[in-house]
């Protein structure tokens, strides 16, 4: 079935690169450029793409800063192993230099005393034609959790055209002239410069102001997703020889060749969506590559991040792909893992594992489950025990927007059927408990952080097309007070619906005032439960909100299996009396006693004849007693008249 998506103009953003662009040409030495700022930012003069998490309760701040300075062109020509050489001919006094001025957003601890000593420097995104900050958005949490410090740079000259449209008064100063490139360089010839000088300020506490300060970074980690994904490698192979600013690099849904003559350490993450053909680039003392399996280009859980600020920003834009756009595979953990590992193996210790590549039927063609899952590679609990088949693999809908050519490289997450999904799992219980070992497994293998497992569990419990675990009562009899508990999803906006029977299941109603419960337990207010012998069931509904893959839809699961009999009993038992009218006086006569209780039975039958005092005349009373296991209590009595 088509769905329809609306997407942020940031459509347009997921064109990647799936090879390494042609190498670029050499660095030199780095001057320090020139910084100002931070930049004021108040109501309609924000940073582009300014972050939607409320840093300051976390203890960050968000900055921006620009930076200026005179930037080479470089001779890119030559194999992957070949550095690049400064251009020293051209520009407005024909020695190569030309002047730019550019920015860098700046995302770090507000306490120079909470800072890790780790700066990932990002390579803005600009495929879209505007600054994307891919590597931030995929999980901005683990970076804030564990006192990064995050450093995007403008490097390129659509890059900042973009900026000064968005934001004339706050961005027109900004100038990175693009040169007609001649044979040995390319368009955004001042790029590589620009990007190196950016790090230099950051290493150098500026000249002017200081990006960072009060902090001094101990490690530099390189970073770039897709489009820039490719200049990183690019950077590695030609431009990271000449000065060694960079102690790692984080190459993200981005594929190529690295050299393997450097030292510098470089793991390259990449999705379903770069590895549907082999890729064969060997893993080696300085470099490891790891293929998550069922991952798409741009994961539902970066989306999740980016859709607030991108369509503040930027406004929205129609998709129309076959599948559910949007792989559920949540691949920027790897990413954590990978930022992990390479501040340790950059700083002598431990390498991070090797990870295990897809399966292929033959060089271009993944080998596939019979869900439809792609076998190897990083494998996630979203793959291994699937509620859906998430890949990278997506198309477009015939007919639908232009855009939604790009539906190629959103993937897919397509819910599997109920039938499907009762057979590999009782109910929502049983996939919980499934999920918890094998994310835990994935941590202990080395490909997700320790620390981000309760964050990626969470997501499990969060699924919400699985039925509830049974009702358990706490007890099988009552007076009418019951507490009723079960385990259900734990998705925003679930609500839960709690249903008793007392025919065995024949038929069904709603518990009153349980019809639209908030959380997976239920008590029954006073003695509020009805006599009878009930049976308990449950089930979820879920509101998932309109965005990018849908408009709002509810998703509602099958009834639970039945809990056990409860027995509802508010009555105490049923006395009946067989008592005489008269009786003689001196007579030896008896009230015969009968006790019956149809709900949990007697505690301790009463006595089944009470003997009538016949000494004197006159009228007796006589009354009998019962009480059942709950306690309730009955009581009857008759009259009985003594004669002479």
């Amino acid at each position: 079935m088509t769905k329809r998506t609306w997407i942020g103009a940031i459509a347009l953003a997921i064109v990647m690169a799936f090879t390494a662009q042609p190498a670029f040409a050499g660095l030199g030495d780095v001057e320090t450029p020139t910084v100002e700022g931070p930049e004021a930012s108040g109501p309609g003069n924000t940073p582009f793409l300014a972050t939607d998490i409320d840093l300051a309760s976390k203890g960050y701040v968000e900055e921006e800063y620009e930076y200026s300075g005179d930037a080479f062109r470089y001779d890119r020509t030559g194999a992957d192993d070949v550095t690049a050489t400064k251009i020293t001919t051209g520009g407005p006094n024909s020695d190569g230099k030309f002047p730019y001025r550019t920015r860098m957003i700046v995302r770090r601890p507000a306490n120079p005393a909470d800072f890790n000593g780790t700066v990932v420097v990002e390579w803005l995104n600009v495929t879209a034609g505007f600054d994307v900050e891919w590597n931030w958005m995929g999980d901005p949490q683990y970076l804030i959790d564990n006192g990064y410090a995050w450093v995007g740079i403008s490097a390129q000259n659509v890059g900042i055209n973009a900026l000064k449209g968005f934001n004339p008064t706050r961005y027109g100063d900004l100038v990175n002239p693009d040169p007609l490139p001649n044979p040995q360089s390319d368009s955004d010839a001042l790029s590589f410069e620009i990007y190196s000088a950016g790090i230099k300020a950051l290493l150098d506490a500026g000249n002017g102001a200081d990006p960072l300060p009060g902090m001094t970074p101990s490690t530099v980690i390189a970073s770039g997703e897709s489009q820039s994904g490719s200049r990183m490698s690019a950077y590695y192979n030609k431009i990271q020889p000449l000065h060694e600013l960079v102690d790692a690099f984080l190459i993200t849904v981005s594929t190529g060749t690295l050299r393997d003559d450097r030292p510098e350490k470089a793991i390259r993450v990449i999705s379903e969506t770069e590895n549907r053909t082999q890729r064969t680039e060997p893993d080696n003392s300085t470099y490891r590559q790891w293929e998550v399996a069922g991952g798409s280009h741009l994961p539902r859980m970066a989306w999740d991040n980016a859709e607030g600020p991108l369509t503040r920003d930027l406004g929205t834009l129609d998709v129309d792909c076959q599948k559910f756009p949007l792989s559920r595979v949540q691949w920027p953990f790897v990413v954590n893992s990978a930022i992990a590992d390479l501040v340790t193996w950059s700083g002598g210790g431990a390498a991070p594992p090797i990870g295990p590549r897809g399966v292929y039927t033959d060089p271009t063609t993944l080998e596939r489950d019979q869900y439809g899952i792609g076998k190897g590679g990083i494998r996630l609990p979203a793959v291994d025990i699937p509620v859906e088949v998430n890949t990278g693999v997506n198309a477009a809908e015939p007919g639908g927007p232009p855009l939604s050519v790009f539906c190629v490289l959103l993937g897919s997450s397509e819910v599997l059927p109920d039938s499907t999904l009762t057979s590999l799992y009782h109910d929502y219980g049983d996939y919980v408990d499934k999920t918890a070992p094998a994310v835990q497994a994935v941590a202990d293998q080395g490909f997700i952080v320790q620390g981000d497992v309760p964050r990626l569990q969470q997501m499990y419990e969060e699924v919400p097309y699985l039925r509830p675990t049974v009702p358990v009562p706490d007890k099988d009899a009552t007076r009418g007070d019951l507490t009723l508990t079960w385990r259900g999803t734990e998705a925003a906006q679930s609500t839960f619906a709690l249903e008793h029977s007392k025919d065995k299941g024949a038929t069904w109603s709603p518990v009153s005032g349980a019809e639209a419960l908030a959380s997976p337990t239920f008590t029954f207010p006073g003695k509020g439960e009805t006599d009878g012998k009930w049976i308990y069931r449950v089930r979820s509904s879920t509101i998932i909100p309109a965005n990018v893959e849908a408009p709002e839809t509810t998703v509602t699961t099958p009834y639970s299996d039945s809990s056990g009999q409860v027995i509802a009993d508010r009555k105490g038992p049923k006395l009946k009396l067989k008592c005489p009218k008269k009786v003689k006086r001196g007579s030896k006569a008896f009230v015969k006693v009968k006790a019956k209780d149809k709900g949990v039975g007697l505690k301790k039958k009463p006595k089944s004849k009470i003997r009538i005092n016949t000494k004197r005349p006159g009228v007796r009373k006589i009354t009998a007693k019962a009480k059942d296991k709950l306690g309730n209590k009955s009581k009857k009595s008759c009259k009985v008249k003594v004669v002479k």
